[in-house]
């Protein structure tokens, strides 16, 4: 996987209408809804990869599709999906 796009795509499209993305039942949804169910052909070691290369980037992730959560809400967001993640995999 060359891009992380795709995946913090697919993570945000499942909770942009959601009032708190990173509370833990938003991400518990993003987590059953794309990465447990392999959107995109992608499994938990690719969406962390994903999740931690968008987090250590400079891009404004916010914008990668059309929502209203403000770039902290979003990055608060994979933040909590990289804990888990992580927590899974160990």
């Amino acid at each position: 996987m060359r891009d992380h796009r795709p995946c913090i795509r697919a993570l945000l499209y499942v909770v942009q209408f959601h009032d708190d993305p990173p509370a833990s039942d938003a991400v518990e949804h993003a987590l059953t809804t794309v990465v447990r169910r392999h959107a995109l052909d992608a499994n938990a070691d690719q969406y962390l990869w994903a999740v931690r290369a968008a987090l250590a980037s400079d891009e404004k992730l916010s914008t990668l599709i059309p929502q209203s959560h403000s770039e902290a809400r979003v990055r608060a967001f994979l933040r909590e999906v990289e804990n888990r993640l992580a927590a899974e995999l160990s």
